[in-house]
């Protein structure tokens, strides 16, 4: 690349005439020339001075492996500190229940925290290594600190990161502003701070370039892993293992089939003159269990009184399943075997404490 006539000739005159050469490129990039092309023109001019060819460092620009890594380092931050994010405000719905809020909650719950702790297990180590990677080859080759593409990336970034603080506090204040429980508010606003000013912070130092890179790099990582250890056990102990979930997931399909069973059982009632079925077989539907595959117990009692029976893996009122929408209490059930006394007269309540499953 050729520098500027311009440029080269007021370099060969300024320079015979003694003129420091950093005052020359300070004069330059003060009239709005690139520092790039007023150090090409240098480059020409000590070249003819010396005459010998400056070579040009093979590799030294930005490459594909450049932009997978930053690109994979990125993806990878965004995926584990929203997935951080959604488990904590997950687990702050859970211990911090508000009834006004709670029919939501119950609904989606188990499913936020698996998923999220999916993320968080899958995402973090990698980010880590993606992490300690660009580190060492930034450490090998300092020049990609000026890298365009690690710039751009870490740019945007630093856009998202201010984006989603603004973002999620506009949302945990319109909570606030209709009622939400303070206690929640004040501590999903501290996780959001927490994670999207750390983001912010931490890559905005590292575009500078300052002594104490690697100490920063290795505080974060601590931090980081220590409040994702933390998140982790905190989501395992409030989830419980995968078996109990199964558990769980299996009595919620126990509960909705004797729900649809009930709605049946009611409509032959109304239908038939106010007369209960005698059996099950009189119904449309077919009604087991989905573990053992046998069918619900029916028991017709006097009048428009029934009997619907199952049996359950765990108790329903265990302590997550509480603060469930009112009108759902009538399937309340204790682990093993029970019976939900119904009657045809009075329609039941879908079980919303099961909705999750």
């Amino acid at each position: 690349m050729s520098a500027d006539s311009r440029i080269a000739a007021l370099i060969e005159k300024a320079l015979a005439a003694g003129i420091p050469q950093e005052s020359l490129v300070g004069i330059l990039a003060a009239r709005g020339w690139p520092e790039k092309e007023i150090y090409e023109a240098l480059a020409e001019h000590y070249e003819r001075v010396a005459g010998l060819e400056i070579p040009y460092r093979t590799g030294s620009g930005a490459s594909a492996k450049d932009a997978f890594f930053y690109l994979l380092l990125f993806s990878t931050l965004a995926t584990w500190t929203i997935g951080f994010g959604v488990l904590a405000s997950s687990l702050i719905d859970r211990w911090l229940a508000d009834p006004l809020f709670s029919g939501y909650v119950q609904g989606f719950e188990t499913y936020t925290i698996t998923s999220s702790l999916a993320a968080l297990i899958v995402a973090f180590p990698l980010f880590l290594l993606v992490s300690r990677a660009v580190a060492g080859d930034v450490a090998a080759h300092p020049e990609k600190l000026d890298s365009p593409i690690r710039k751009w990336l870490t740019y945007m970034a630093l856009v998202i990161a201010a984006g989603v603080f603004m973002g999620d506090l506009i949302t945990a204040l319109s909570y606030l502003l209709r009622g939400e429980l303070t206690s929640r508010f004040l501590l999903k606003a501290l996780v959001v701070l927490a994670l999207s000013g750390g983001v912010f912070f931490y890559y905005f130092g590292g575009l500078r370039k300052t002594d104490g890179r690697s100490r920063r790099d290795r505080l974060m990582a601590v931090v980081s892993s220590a409040a994702v250890a933390l998140m982790v056990i905190l989501g395992f102990s409030s989830l419980g293992a995968p078996a109990r979930q199964r558990e769980m997931r299996a009595d919620g399909q126990r509960v909705t089939g004797l729900y649809q069973l009930s709605s049946e059982i009611d409509n032959y009632w109304t239908t038939h003159g106010s007369t209960l079925p005698t059996g099950l077989d009189q119904l449309s539907g077919r009604h087991f269990d989905p573990i053992t595959h046998k069918p619900y117990q029916y028991r017709p009692l006097q009048g428009s009184h029934y009997e619907l029976c199952a049996s359950f893996a765990r108790n329903s009122d265990g302590g997550q399943e509480s603060g469930s929408a009112a009108g759902a209490d009538e399937w309340i059930h204790p682990a093993g075997q029970h019976c939900f006394e119904l009657d045809a007269t009075i329609m039941t309540q879908f079980p919303v404490r099961y909705n999750a499953y």
